[in-house]
């Protein structure tokens, strides 16, 4: 591709599609690229507006305003199944992203005088003896299937985790005639949100029990998980023993919560923030969501956000302020407005952050030879041993054990690495 561009938008999540509509209708030539194969990202996957035969659509006025208002995107470019594998900022201020199509597409580039990064978050899952059989699945891709292809993993399932996630996967799966077994909460007392009741009558009504303080611990089977080991949890998620009973099962789809995706601002240099409630980080932002790094801006899940509301809001103010670096646009009564309807959203979704933080009692679950790595390989037992050989922070375990520095580049099994070097450093330090 040739000719630099204004602004190029990375992921077309709610923030995402909010920063290139606020771009654009305020002059700028956009680019918007996306892995997906249309607008939505994870929180919205496209399925869930274009529906495969057979699933019901979503309503619409349970979709992001962004997601609605698609159409309105003036002077923009979509680059839907795109990955950008890699960015380099020059000496002028351009920024230069390699995108690919699918599989294996030739690479080409994009280059932008000004880029929101809305790249999102993986889910987080935390290891277990067993969660890398096959069948075995975040609750986030087991959705996913559903909702974009009409495919199910398993016809007899168990949803665990923690989070606001669970609800409304098991009410999607039940719908679509899967068996759930249970929805298990590892929290004794999980946070509400919009809409949690209305997904709990759902399952009630489906005879779907939801326990709370309890989680699957261990995955077994041969060729695919065929039972899985449910286990109490006190209060730090420790197994209470005595606790554990076998449920068979062909697929579970866990999930705790999301850690952002920061390939990609890593790699234009954007400064960092400890993420409050998990063991991960987020990018570091301005108040009008400006990184580190002139003409990079963030929003959406990469910088912490928690709902698909904060997420547009961020995407709304990060392409207006793309928009004003680049000299199109000023500091408007808008942008304050937006700043102010930004602050309380955040605090609302701080408030369902903190009610559900991970606990320490999980690292109980992994036994030696638990796969932490999938991509390397990695084994719970190896960690600790790179800690007690004298590794003392997650670089230097990662030199030690490639733990993280495979295909997905740590973006499954970091936040695990990070919390398992902290708990080992401590063990030391005791």
């Amino acid at each position: 591709m040739s000719g630099v561009i204004d602004v190029g938008v990375v992921g077309a999540g709610p923030a995402g599609l909010a920063a290139a509509i606020a771009a654009g209708n305020l002059g700028c030539e956009v680019t918007l690229i996306d892995m997906g194969s249309g607008p939505g990202g994870s929180m919205y996957r496209p399925g869930m507006l274009f529906p495969a035969a057979g699933q019901p659509r979503r309503a619409a006025e349970h979709l992001p305003p962004s997601l609605a208002r698609i159409r309105q995107i003036r002077q923009a470019r979509h680059l839907a199944m795109t990955s950008v594998s890699r960015a380099e900022r020059d000496g002028d201020g351009v920024v230069t992203l390699w995108v690919g199509g699918p599989e294996g597409g030739a690479e080409t580039t994009v280059e932008v005088r000004a880029v929101v990064l809305a790249t999102g978050a993986a889910e987080l899952v935390l290891p277990f003896p067993g969660w890398d059989l096959p069948g075995v699945t975040t609750a986030g891709a087991a959705q996913g299937l559903l909702t974009g292809q009409g495919v199910t993993v398993g016809r007899r399932v168990l949803v665990a985790g923690a989070g606001p996630t669970l609800l409304p996967v098991a009410a999607t799966l039940t719908q679509a005639g899967v068996r759930v077994v249970a929805v298990l909460e590892a929290a004794s007392t999980p946070a509400t949100y919009p809409g949690a009741t209305g997904h709990a009558d759902l399952l009630a009504r489906h005879g779907v029990p939801i326990h709370t303080g309890s989680t699957v611990v261990a995955c077994h089977g041969t060729g695919r998980v065929e039972r899985a080991v449910i286990a109490q949890l006190d209060h730090d998620w420790r197994p209470v023993p005595g606790s554990h009973r076998e449920e068979t099962v062909d697929a579970v789809h866990v999930s705790f919560g999301r850690a952002p995706a920061l390939a990609l601002p890593r790699a234009l240099g954007c400064a960092e923030v400890p993420y409050p409630m998990r063991p991960a980080a987020a990018v570091a932002c301005d108040a009008d969501l400006a990184t580190s790094v002139p003409g990079v801006f963030a929003a959406g899940e990469v910088t912490g956000a928690g709902d698909a509301h904060v997420a547009e809001l961020e995407g709304c103010l990060a392409g207006t302020s793309a928009a004003r670096y680049l000299n199109r646009a000023e500091a408007t009564e808008r942008t304050r407005f937006l700043r102010s309807q930004l602050a309380e959203a955040r605090r609302l979704a701080a408030q369902l952050d903190e009610a559900g933080p991970l606990r320490p009692g999980w690292l109980e679950w992994p036994d030696a030879d638990t796969v932490v790595c999938r991509c390397e390989e990695t084994r719970w037992s190896e960690i600790s041993e790179a800690v007690a050989g004298g590794a003392r922070d997650v670089a230097a375990v990662q030199e030690v054990t490639r733990c993280g520095l495979g295909y997905c580049r740590g973006s499954v099994c970091g936040p695990a690495l990070r919390y398992a070097v902290s708990a080992a450093l401590s063990a030391c330090q005791l």
